[in-house]
């Protein structure tokens, strides 16, 4: 499956435009299919890249730091890579979950120590945590390969009718 980033570029250009109180990891997909595709080191270069591009169009004060979760999350998920096949239709919304879930967490971490602490609680867990992984994030990951994975199948399908000839 191939997700190109001006699409997603275009699709978080939207996002942070008319919904900016929604905190969509809108290149945890890019950046998951990334893992697949290329090299730990050149997957980090793009994490930060995707990083640097949410930072420039945010408001918050703490320009850089989205950049050192993505790539924080990215080295920790690369080697989950084995254990997830990419052809799955599953694989995307599912790694877009652990990506999300994983990046909340270290931003909580890295916020602690950059700015002001986020408010541990049990809505924290439940909205934040899992309620936007899980719903929001995956649901995203999942409406956005849809298309790709049907593509992908028809080109299959016509592929195998024209060599049938």
């Amino acid at each position: 499956m191939r997700i190109s980033l001006p699409i997603i570029f275009f699709v978080a250009l939207l996002g942070i435009l008319f919904f900016p109180q929604m905190h969509i990891f809108y290149f945890a997909p890019y950046l998951v299919l990334v893992l697949y595709k290329h090299t730990r080191f050149a997957s980090l270069w793009r994490a930060i890249g995707c990083g640097v591009i949410i930072d420039l169009f945010s408001s918050a004060p703490t320009f850089g730091l989205t950049a050192l979760n993505y790539s924080i999350v990215c080295w920790v998920l690369y080697g989950q890579t084995r254990n997830f096949f990419e052809d799955k239709p599953m694989t995307l919304p599912l790694m877009t979950f652990f990506f999300s879930v994983l990046s909340t967490l270290t931003s909580a971490v890295l916020f602690l120590f950059f700015t002001t602490p986020v408010a541990l609680s049990f809505k924290w867990l439940y909205t934040d945590l899992i309620g936007m992984s899980l719903l929001v994030d995956g649901g995203y990951a999942l409406l956005l390969s849809i298309p790709f994975q049907i593509t992908y199948k028809l080109r299959r399908i016509i592929r195998a009718k024209r060599r049938a000839r």
